[in-house]
């Protein structure tokens, strides 16, 4: 992705358009393209679900849904505020509408076969057509995410004590590490791309060996994991019910598309092969997966990618109602912001606890430029 915004840049365009750019980029890259972005003195068109991203560049913001395109002025804060506040509105008008139609109606009922009120019946019949019912403000019924609660275990459940991680004892690729994690954790995991982020999440799983230090992993826990690379592992072919009845051989179908439909996978969306699913919808076939067995702790790489943003919100309260540990690599400083309380930065083979939130990071970041 970096080459790719290089290559542009170097071009010195007229106008900019950007696709998803923070895509696979560090927060270090995300916020340079951040101020690089809000100096440059031409247009520039943005398509992205990075809402801070959004909230630093831009100033006006064009909203695609239901095939029509609606306009607004100001930041995505702006954007937010005023669409909530249009959707309020209109949710009123419409009751408004229909207690007028309603109220017209109970005459039509009482009346229709007085003749001497006829004319007055025909009257608010008129009226009740001349009512253009205001479309009705719907909750998308796929944004939806419902994680299972796991049983209880005593801490410790996974700890690293000043651990060093790697293949081979002389190359590691991280020394000195210190994570405890429980049941109440909640820790995000930030640093440049390559740092060994993602070492950390196979530690924990214990796909990588500790070469030197300590490392406790409670007998009885069960981990979830989400990467791009799990989502690139489903059948194409398969549907998602197929997907997981093929690796959950012995559960029924009914109890499958219920486990699916706890994250809005459900009805003939279930049933479609997975060539036919969005990016979005089998990210959600790949949480229903990683918790079937109702993992106690939730490792989450990068799992705001292909999400929209009523999307990321309802996967925000899905994750802060779960009754399990959390640990979240993400570029992503809203959805960070809203889940994790402790800060590990992961840079030049060491690991190290941030005194701050996501917002401080990001400060320290910027004074660095």
């Amino acid at each position: 992705m970096r080459i790719a915004i290089a290559k542009v840049i170097f071009s010195e365009p007229e106008i900019l358009m950007l696709d998803e750019p923070t895509n696979h980029l560090d927060l270090v890259a995300l916020i340079w393209l951040e101020q690089y972005v809000k100096n440059l003195d031409i247009t520039v068109v943005i398509v992205s679900h990075a809402r801070d991203f959004l909230n630093q560049v831009v100033d006006e913001i064009i909203e695609f849904q239901n095939q029509q395109l609606t306009y607004y002025r100001g930041d995505f804060e702006t954007f937010e505020k005023t669409k909530n506040e249009k959707m309020k509105q209109q949710s009123r008008q419409r009751e408004t509408q229909k207690a007028e139609i309603a109220h017209y109606q109970k005459f039509v009922d009482k009346f229709r076969f007085n003749a001497k009120r006829a004319t007055l019946v025909q009257s608010r019949i008129k009226a009740i057509k001349r009512i253009d019912l205001v479309e009705e403000v719907l909750n998308d019924p796929t944004c939806i995410f419902m994680f299972p609660n796991p049983e209880k275990l005593s801490a410790p459940i996974m700890r690293l004590d000043e651990a060093k991680i790697g293949w081979s004892a002389d190359k590691p690729l991280l020394r000195k590490v210190n994570i405890n994690v429980d049941m109440e954790t909640r820790i995000a995991l930030v640093g440049p791309n390559g740092a060994g982020k993602s070492t950390i999440v196979k530690s924990i799983t214990g796909q990588i060996e500790v070469i030197d230090g300590y490392r406790f992993i409670h007998n009885k826990l069960r981990v979830g994991v989400f990467t791009q690379h799990h989502m690139d592992m489903l059948d194409s072919r398969l549907s998602a019910v197929e997907q997981m009845m093929q690796m959950f051989p012995d559960e029924t179908s009914e109890k499958i598309r219920m486990h699916l439909g706890s994250f809005g996978i459900s009805g003939n969306l279930a049933l479609r092969p997975m060539y036919l699913l969005s990016g979005g919808q089998k990210s959600r076939v790949s949480f229903a997966i990683i918790t079937w067995d109702r993992p106690h702790i939730l490792l989450l790489d990068e799992p705001t990618n292909h999400l929209d943003f009523d999307a990321i919100n309802a996967l925000i309260v899905a994750l802060n109602n779960f009754e399990g540990g959390l640990v979240v690599v993400s570029h992503d400083q809203y959805f960070l912001s809203a889940l994790c309380d402790r800060l590990y930065v992961v840079d030049g083979g060491t690991v190290t606890q941030f005194e701050g939130d996501i917002e401080d990071y990001r400060q320290y970041i910027l004074h660095a430029l």
